[in-house]
């Protein structure tokens, strides 16, 4: 019996310690999308610049989307038009 309590207890402290580690990402203030950040290159450049120098920021909606922007806005392909809309380089002849 007091071989079940000990094991209980020890899975419960076990538990605990694991769950410590955790930590909460919590989205502050307004998630700026894709296309906002394209836009704004000023500030896409200045959230890249915080999200690289704190990596617990790096998997933030901001820091993904400042970052698709980036590498959209470096991109030399637009979303076609054709029957497959795929992604495919620009043309200037359509």
């Amino acid at each position: 019996m007091k071989r079940k309590v000990y094991i209980a207890m020890a899975a419960g402290v076990l538990s605990a310690l694991m769950l410590t580690g955790c930590s909460d990402r919590r989205v502050e203030g307004e998630v700026r999308s894709v296309d906002w950040y394209q836009a704004n290159k000023v500030e896409r450049s200045a959230k890249l610049a915080e999200c690289l120098s704190n990596p617990d920021n790096d998997a933030t909606p901001d820091c993904i989307n400042a970052s698709r922007a980036e590498n959209d806005s470096k991109s030399t392909t637009t979303w076609g038009e054709g029957k497959e809309e795929v992604r495919t380089p620009a043309s200037s002849d359509d």
